[in-house]
């Protein structure tokens, strides 16, 4: 068999898992992606492509996280921000859904929240986690 062929036969198996391994991120980026932002006097509720819905409300948040990356279903968005409540209830926001309105007020109204610092996390180089608020802190 040529040298040519051998080759061809040895490297067909990694071309095809690295094309499989794109292909389930993209599925996962695309599953996760936010359909509608909802923010009201209550809380905050979001609607993912895949019919999932997450959500907390104001009183609930216990600590507010931000992420900073340029991979992984937020990536494009360059990270995110985690309203965090107990183990069943809690809301990511990705960067660009920032500015849906009354989202900065409802958090910047936490007791204690410093907005200061919040935006130090959201400036901060990837890949970076920064925990900006935490109850009774």
């Amino acid at each position: 068999m040529p040298l040519f062929l051998l080759m061809c036969l040895a490297i067909a198996p990694l071309v095809i898992a690295r094309a499989v391994l794109r292909n389930r991120a993209a599925q996962r980026e695309a599953r996760a992606a936010t359909v509608d932002l909802i923010v009201d006097e209550f809380g905050v509720r979001r609607e993912l492509a895949d019919g999932r819905e997450e959500g907390i409300d104001w009183s609930e948040i216990e600590e507010v996280e931000v992420y900073r990356t340029m991979s992984g279903p937020h990536g494009k968005a360059g990270g995110m921000v985690m309203l965090c409540g107990d183990a069943t209830r809690g809301c990511l926001v990705p960067l660009d859904q920032l500015g849906t309105p009354g989202l900065m007020e409802g958090v910047s109204r936490l007791p204690g929240f410093k907005v200061r610092l919040f935006q130090e996390a959201l400036e901060s180089q990837a890949p970076n986690q920064v925990v900006v608020w935490h109850r009774g802190r």
